[in-house]
């Protein structure tokens, strides 16, 4: 008790004041001798500098957790990131990848190219930034370093629920090797963040049918295709954690409020599920549940019919698992899901409770009957992005039309804020499918830039002004990306921009074999940067959800992706380079493509694919350099024009919208090749 005392003595007395804002082992006097490099925060942490405005002082908070690990005899503790936002608040960083391991002595946070600026401005400086994919170890390596030759044993903590057991099984086998014991905690950040200070209620989605006029396909089909899956590998069953895995499967979806939030909007439920050759079992709030769900989900049957869903309390879903495994013939093989290109997979608490007789860590069949759209998803995919462009585009018109006439002075919140209003008034709209990205000038080069009260800056005519937003629909989910000059660009600007959309409409462009592995794409959109010796740091694409997942696995067109996955006709995707001069500003261009057939097979390479545009707001003519696109890319441009005359033009038209009408005529004109 007296070690223990003393311990917490010194850390109270040797952490740092936010004002010296030094790691523990600098001193005022040489810190500013140092190479800024060293700590990998590069900006605003000298001693006479000041804090960006939308920084979080966390000395506090991490002076509460060090109280914490020491009262559980832990010398460290891992922080993954977790859609109740624990990562945000004990380190002030609010994006959607993340890590941290925290010591007694050093807080280090591990996050890729996309938020580096992001990161700089909202670590204060009692924390290390580990710039993932430029060298840095990871986060188990790491922690094998700062505690190689301890003269004690070593415990590292965390959260199993909230950690993938992939990554967890990693974690053990590297920290193992340096005697280092890796503990199950409790979670540490649940005791110090609460109501008092601030912690939101907890509040969960009611769960509601995703009528199979929205779905195309019934939950009884589904559960039949993947009990044949299951059968052919010869699996008893599955256990899903993924909640979108689980919405889909099941037709249902989350509705309302609650705290599993973070920066996106995603019509799912806590949740977790077991299906077997024979048996279903679901776990959910069940406070959440309507009789309409039961009704839809055979509940009532479960005596008679292996259709039937039996829905359990997830309170107590960790204990009922657990005797459920209890009757598990030990031959019985139930597959966990491992982790894909987005996806962590089945967490370590789960995986963990399943005996290891019975334990079949596989990449999870649904994953790819989900991402492969039917032709009610398809269609209602498509309705959903054109009622988006619509409200995307009269948007767009107003924007510009008070900027340029100064009828009103709009800045990036009062933007975003006008835009969900244009969404949220289109037919079956269910709101946003992410925090808006409205970045103006410098803030849209930070990336994933979301803006708030402290960064909210005046959009004119001065510079470019970059919007990635999108909609939850009923029939679809959309992302799209535009950038935006209401005066006259430079000549710079008119380059990075032809260059990025050269780039998205090569990608675009693209005639390839059924099954190209996706991350093997992406050198398409990056050549005309790379020829410049120019890049960005984020992926080129994604896959997208049917009123699900904004970005939904398995697939991810990166050249840095650790998981690849075969293109395949149904499936939908991101099509988003881009260019980022930091303090200046950003240019993204996305569209979403549909994969689709091409007219010929060979009969000795296969089928063949090809992508078709789905999004359908128009580029910017005044920042393309025309002269400089090749015949091909211009004819795309025009076919693509021709497509939002259409679809979007025809009804601005038709409802008589004559500002909006004229915006995307005026952006959609013929070009002459």
């Amino acid at each position: 008790m007296l070690v223990m005392m003393f311990t917490l003595y010194l850390i109270t007395q040797l952490t740092p004041a936010y004002s010296s804002v030094l790691p523990l082992q600098y001193s005022n006097q040489v810190y500013s001798d140092l190479n800024r490099s060293a700590r990998d925060i590069t900006t605003n942490c000298g001693p006479n500098d000041i804090p960006p405005v939308n920084r979080v002082n966390t000395t506090d908070r991490l002076k509460e957790l060090r109280e914490e690990m020491i009262m559980s005899n832990l010398d460290a503790y891992i922080v993954p990131l977790d859609e109740e936002m624990r990562l945000e608040w004990i380190s002030g960083f609010s994006g959607s990848n993340g890590q941290a391991a925290v010591t007694l002595t050093e807080a280090r946070l591990w996050t890729d190219g996309r938020y580096f600026v992001q990161a700089a401005d909202q670590l204060d400086c009692n924390w290390y930034l580990m710039k993932m994919d430029e060298g840095v170890p990871e986060i188990q390596v790491w922690l094998s370093d700062v505690f190689s030759g301890a003269n004690k044993s070593i415990v590292v903590g965390a959260d199993p629920v909230l950690a993938g057991a992939g990554e967890w099984l990693d974690w053990e086998n590297v920290l193992k090797k340096e005697d280092i014991q890796l503990m199950k905690s409790k979670n540490l950040i649940d005791n110090i963040w609460t109501a008092e200070n601030g912690r939101p209620p907890p509040a969960a989605k009611e769960i509601v049918v995703h009528d199979v006029l929205w779905a195309g396909e019934s939950w009884t089909s589904k559960v039949e295709r993947l009990r044949t899956k299951l059968g052919e590998e010869k699996r008893f069953g599955m256990i899903l954690t993924e909640l979108d895995e689980i919405a889909w499967l099941f037709n249902l979806r989350g509705e309302g409020s609650s705290n599993l939030e973070g920066l996106f909007n995603s019509p799912l439920f806590e949740s977790m599920a077991v299906v077997t050759l024979d048996e279903i079992i679901l776990w959910v709030h069940l406070e959440k549940v309507s009789d309409e769900v039961k009704g839809a989900l055979n509940s009532a049957d479960c005596g008679s019919t292996s259709t039937c869903v039996n829905i359990l309390d997830i309170e107590n879903s960790l204990e009922t698992l657990s005797n459920w495994t209890l009757n598990l013939d030990p031959d019985s093989k139930i597959l966990v899901s491992s982790p894909s290109s987005y996806l962590s997979g089945v967490n370590f608490a789960v995986y963990s409770i399943l005996p290891e007789q019975n334990r079949d860590m596989s990449e999870s069949p649904v994953l790819n009957m989900k991402s492969i759209k039917n032709k009610v998803e398809e269609d209602g995919m498509m309705n959903a992005h054109v009622k988006d462009a619509l409200a995307l585009c009269e948007w767009a018109s107003r924007i510009e039309k008070d900027i340029q006439d100064s009828r009103y002075n709009w800045t990036e919140i009062s933007a975003a804020t006008l835009l969900e209003e244009f969404r949220r008034s289109q037919e079956d709209s269910r709101g946003l499918s992410f925090t808006t990205i409205s970045g103006f000038g410098s803030n849209g080069a930070i990336i994933h830039y979301s803006p708030s009260p402290q960064t909210d800056k005046n959009i004119d005519s001065s510079n470019l002004y970059l919007v990635d937003s999108g909609g939850q629909y009923l029939d679809g989910t959309t992302d799209v990306t535009r950038t935006f000059h209401y005066g006259t660009p430079s000549q710079e600007q008119i380059e990075r921009y032809t260059d990025v959309l050269r780039g998205a409409i090569q990608l675009a462009l693209s005639r390839l074999p059924e099954n190209t592995v996706d991350t093997g794409i992406d050198l398409v959109t990056r050549q005309y940067l790379f020829r410049k010796g120019l890049n960005y740091n984020h992926g080129t694409g994604h896959g997208i959800g049917a009123y699900l997942k904004v970005h939904e696995g398995p697939t991810l067109i990166n050249l840095k992706g650790k998981k690849s996955s075969g293109l395949k006709p149904g499936m939908f995707f991101s099509d988003e380079p881009g260019y980022y001069k930091t303090g200046e500003y950003g240019i993204r261009l996305e569209t979403i493509l549909k994969v689709v057939p091409m007219d010929l097979d060979n009969e000795d390479y296969g089928r063949f694919i090809i992508f078709e545009p789905v999004t359908l707001v128009p580029f910017e003519p005044k920042l393309i350099n025309f002269s400089a696109l090749s015949s091909e890319e211009i004819s795309w441009l025009n076919n693509y024009n021709q497509l939002i005359r259409q679809h979007v033009a025809s009804r601005f038209e038709r409802d008589g919208k004559i500002e909006a009408l004229d915006w995307v005529q005026s952006r959609t004109e013929h070009i002459d090749v």
